[in-house]
């Protein structure tokens, strides 16, 4: 604020304000806020060094689908080239530069259930925890299909008599992905125990051949329930002679993962699948194995599972690849509670060996301290941090400064947090975010309907812009043959894919409307004081379309109220040669077309002439073509020295 002498002996007072990097405020009284923060940002976005504009565009991208679409995902195919997959109407369809979308045939999916996409291995992975868990690698789609456990298992002595010993089996088949449980329990009794047999004394084992089935595992116990593994079998039959030692760590599955688990949220770390959010097993978290055992989630193929606190108040909900408190890295899993606090775990794998079997024994530990998620597709990592949304707010799980091996959860929604509380408590679960051009968007949902707004954190500039009219199921990004990355979005109902981009206006082809207000700010420096404002100036940059202008005040007799408002009309200016007769001659003998020509730096000034105390800028735009960018505003007026209003007295 500059003070300075005027010709009548009253003090001149000049304020410029030109930092908005504060983004954003809903947590404080409007007469609060700071001069580098907004009331209200309704369709803008930060540029430059924190200066306010029109958002970007959205516009359709692609063909469209033959219902709405579940879900979307870039796949990069062996060749390096890539193309976009998609669910919708319970079918998966390609395209490639947002051509025509051709059906993948092998697998079907619940329609109106949401989709989501991994990719490792040269295959996407495709789950909805409803369906069995899908691969596309290119060319065709297949799925996870369960094969049944085996039946009809019975032992035959061989030079062995009828005895009180009891030999007990159970058996199990395996496919390319996983095993199934045991079969029914089989008895067969000898006159010695399995130690003690010699050469020619054996039990010859059979059971009726599984369609699917690689090969088999028999599991043995001389007591009942208590089997445990001898041998591998590549046909329906194995001779136990006695002589192969039992491995009392491998017992029969509890479940049968020859289709894969059902889960809803799959990561990439370790080099393994991971997977969660299963509606069957709401405690468990699965990994598959590593290598040529990637997507297979059986222990037989190293993969395995572990369940978090079962019966417990958390559930996990997301799982994604993140770093320890030492930098190693882990699977990490957020976990809802009914309060909505929630929990994050860290599960590391160590490789155990037993005889010739070797197996993974997961080791899982809780975050100390830590919050969680109560929405899957809210969870998403930036350069440094990991992103999530739960009923209090928006949270980044870190390494905490100055502490070696501690991991901490912050909330970073302070400043919006009124804005949070009102989010409709039925819908949070379906919150998505992404991390795009140094941004965190987030779609959230105000309404029953669903994610009907777009808000967002501005990483560099550390703060947040809150709303955007539209809404997003999914965000995801897609890099077309000739280079060019599009950020789409899978819209809450709709058959069509849509782009964001600072290249288009409007929505859809449709003008929205802009709204900067900014908080009311003092014009003297003890706010009981009033000014004779004189002019309200504000330089815009680039400005195009109809902007409109209000300012508002807090006057000496009238209280808080509009006190003037214009509308800015760019002055244009343009240039051509070969258009125009220039008197009785052309220049040039095209008809050319002019180039129109806008300012950087725009000035405009509005009179005011009144007594205040306070003043707040109003700023907004409803026409298709409008753009600008608000650079500054300066307050020019009078220092006044005059008695408070006689309505303050008490």
């Amino acid at each position: 604020m500059k003070i300075r002498g005027s010709a009548s002996g009253q003090r001149r007072i000049q304020q410029e304000i030109k930092n908005f990097s504060g983004g954003v405020n809903r947590l404080l009284e409007e007469a609060r806020i700071g001069f580098n923060e907004a009331k209200e940002a309704t369709n803008l976005i930060q540029v430059q060094d924190g200066l306010w504009k029109p958002r970007w565009g959205s516009a359709y991208y692609g063909a469209a689908l033959p219902s709405n679409c579940d879900g979307a995902k870039e796949f990069v195919k062996s060749d390096g080239t890539t193309e976009l997959v998609a669910v919708a109407g319970g079918k998966a369809y390609k395209s490639t530069d947002g051509g025509s979308w051709t059906e993948i045939t092998g697998a079907t999916f619940t329609s109106g259930t949401q989709c989501f996409f991994i990719q490792i291995s040269g295959y996407l992975y495709i789950a909805n925890g409803v369906d069995n868990l899908a691969r596309y690698n290119g060319t065709t789609l297949s799925t996870y299909n369960s094969i049944n456990a085996p039946t009809g298992l019975a032992g035959t002595r061989t030079g062995l008599s009828d005895g009180t010993i009891s030999e007990y089996a159970e058996v199990t088949a395996i496919n390319e992905i996983g095993e199934t449980v045991g079969s029914t329990e089989a008895v067969t009794t000898v006159n010695k125990v399995r130690d003690q047999w010699t050469t020619g004394e054996k039990i010859t084992w059979n059971w009726n051949a599984v369609s699917g089935a690689s090969s088999y595992q028999l599991y043995i116990s001389e007591v009942a329930g208590n089997e445990t593994l001898v041998a591998s079998s590549p046909t329906n039959s194995y001779i136990d002679d006695g002589s192969v030692a039992i491995n009392p760590y491998v017992e029969p599955p509890l479940s049968n993962t020859t289709a894969a688990p059902k889960f809803r949220s799959m990561e990439i770390s370790g080099n393994r699948i991971w997977g969660t959010n299963d509606p069957d097993n709401p405690y468990t978290v699965y990994f598959s194995g590593t290598g040529q055992d990637m997507g297979k989630f059986s222990d037989f193929f190293g993969g395995g599972w572990v369940n978090l606190e079962r019966g417990g108040r958390e559930t996990p909900k997301a799982v994604k690849h993140y770093q320890s408190g030492t930098g190693d890295g882990r699977a990490t899993i957020l976990c809802s509670t009914p309060e909505g606090k929630g929990a994050v775990w860290q599960i590391s794998i160590a490789s155990a060996t037993v005889g010739d079997y070797s197996f993974s024994v997961p080791t899982a530990v809780k975050v100390v301290g830590s919050s969680g998620t109560d929405s899957q597709l809210s969870v998403i990592a930036d350069n440094n941090n990991i992103w999530f949304f739960n009923r209090r707010g928006f949270f980044t799980l870190g390494p905490e400064k100055n502490y070696y091996g501690i991991l901490r959860t912050n909330e970073l929604s302070s400043r919006i947090r009124p804005y949070v509380r009102g989010l409709v408590g039925s819908k949070i679960d379906k919150v998505c975010g992404y991390f795009y051009d140094a941004k965190i968007f987030f779609s959230v949902p105000t309404s029953s309907s669903g994610n009907n707004r777009i808000i967002y954190y501005d990483t560099e500039r550390m703060n947040w812009v809150v709303d955007w009219s539209i809404g997003a199921k999914q965000f995801l990004e897609y890099t077309d043959t000739s280079g060019n990355t599009h950020f789409l979005y899978v819209p809450v109902s709709g058959t069509k894919l849509i782009e964001l981009s600072e290249d288009i206006q409007g929505d859809l082809g449709v003008a929205f409307n802009t709204t900067y207000i900014s908080g009311r700010w003092p014009l003297s420096k003890l706010w009981k004081d009033f000014i004779k404002l004189k002019k309200v100036f504000i330089k815009l940059g680039n400005p195009r379309g109809s902007i409109n202008f209000e300012v508002a005040g807090s006057t000496k007799s009238g209280g808080f109220t509009s006190i003037g408002s214009s509308t800015i009309t760019p002055q244009y200016s343009m240039t051509g040669m070969g258009y125009d007769l220039m008197g009785g001659v052309q220049m040039g003998d095209s008809l050319g077309f002019p180039t129109t020509f806008s300012d950087s730096s725009d000035p405009r000034y509005i009179k005011i002439n009144k007594k205040l105390r306070d003043i707040q800028i109003r700023l907004t735009t409803s026409s298709l073509d409008a753009d600008y960018t608000l650079q500054s505003f300066i307050f020019d007026g009078l220092q006044l020295n005059t008695n408070p209003p006689s309505s303050w007295k008490i």
